[in-house]
Parts: C-alpha cells; structure tokens; sequence
C-alpha cells in the first residue's frame, strides 16, 4: 500500500462524505484547512498515511503534474487500493 493519495472529487455533497470517510477510516488530521474550507475547494484531496494528514493541492503546477503522471485517482479507484 502506498503511503500517499491524491484523489479527485467533485461537488460540495461529494467532498463533504468523502471528508468524513477519510476521517472515521483513518486517524489524520487536517493540514492546512479545516473541513468547510476543503469540501468547498476544487482542488484534489491529499492523504497522506505515512505523516497521518488531510489536505488539498491547491498548487496548480503540482496538480497539473499530477495529472500527466496519471498520479490523481478517484474515490473508488482509492477505496479499492487501500
């Protein structure tokens, strides 16, 4: 299992669930921004298991990086990974 994901997900309902999915799976805190900052972000979801935190990429050249690496996955591609 790889210790760090980037995962895509869209609408405020979406990022919201997912948020707490995240949180009652894993034991993480939150980075930089609480979870109404967040769910409300468009930028992807970070979770990073190995420093035990939840975060967002808001860099868009690390976003756009990402991407070309087929490095950004979406919620079910990450739930049947880990």
């Amino acid at each position: 299992m790889k210790k760090s994901y980037i995962v895509e997900c869209h609408g405020y309902n979406n990022r919201a669930l997912f948020y707490e999915y995240i949180h009652n799976r894993f034991k993480l805190k939150d980075g930089y921004y609480d979870k109404e900052y967040m769910c409300h972000s468009n930028y992807p979801f970070v979770i990073d298991l190995k420093k035990k935190v939840l975060y967002i990429l808001e860099s868009i050249t690390c976003c756009a990086c990402a991407a070309q690496n087929n490095q950004i996955i979406s919620i079910n591609k990450f739930k049947e990974l880990i």
